[in-house]
């Protein structure tokens, strides 16, 4: 039983592979985006489509959701829907503190060996047009270790780039993709050519 609806809200079966929930979350952003759906009840639907991939996508949150799913008396784990939405909510806080915490930079060495590797990711320079930024947060769900969403800034949050080479090409472009006022642009340090948009 999918109590919440997480995996019918985003059309997979309660089985599907982290692939297969990606896929269907990029089709779902786009199909409800500010700018291509104007009905009004697309803002709600994006917000309770990103809580569903932000449950599903993590490991830790999705094995506790099924926990709840399977459970005869979901009781038994949480005692109400105040506490399961607090676990979410301070599991996500907790992630974002930790990982852009100074500590965590300054701790970062790379070994001449992963810098060949990274070689290729290095080759496309990021950025985010602070003037167009909207802090929608959907780069942020589809490359979290590209993106960080400032959600501790009460006015005129931003997307920052913490890093270009923490996620595939494909995620970056796919993000990017996804930003309603295409504040994140793409270039090609090889050849200067803007990629996107």
């Amino acid at each position: 039983m999918d109590i919440y609806g997480y995996y019918a809200l985003l059309g997979v079966s309660e089985n599907a592979s982290i692939v297969d929930i990606k896929r269907s979350y990029r089709k779902l952003v786009k199909k409800y985006h500010p700018d291509k759906n104007r009905d009004p009840y697309s803002q709600d639907t994006i917000k309770l489509i990103n809580i569903a991939y932000e449950v599903l996508s993590d490991r830790t949150k999705r094995e506790k959701y099924t926990q709840i799913r399977f459970n005869t008396n979901p009781t038994d784990i949480w005692s109400n829907d105040t506490e399961i939405n607090q676990y979410f909510e301070t599991e996500s806080e907790s992630k974002v503190e930790s990982k852009y915490s100074e500590t965590s930079f300054e701790n970062d060495t790379q070994s001449s060996e992963s810098y060949l590797l990274d070689t290729q990711k290095n080759r496309f320079k990021i950025t985010v047009e602070p003037t167009l930024c909207i802090a929608f947060g959907s780069c942020e769900t589809l490359a979290p270790h590209v993106f960080y969403v400032e959600k501790d800034k009460i006015f005129n949050p931003k997307a920052i780039v913490k890093s270009e080479t923490g996620d595939n090409f494909e995620s970056i472009y796919d993000a990017a993709q996804t930003c309603p006022t295409k504040a994140i642009k793409i270039i090609d340090r090889f050849t200067g050519q803007q990629i996107y948009p």
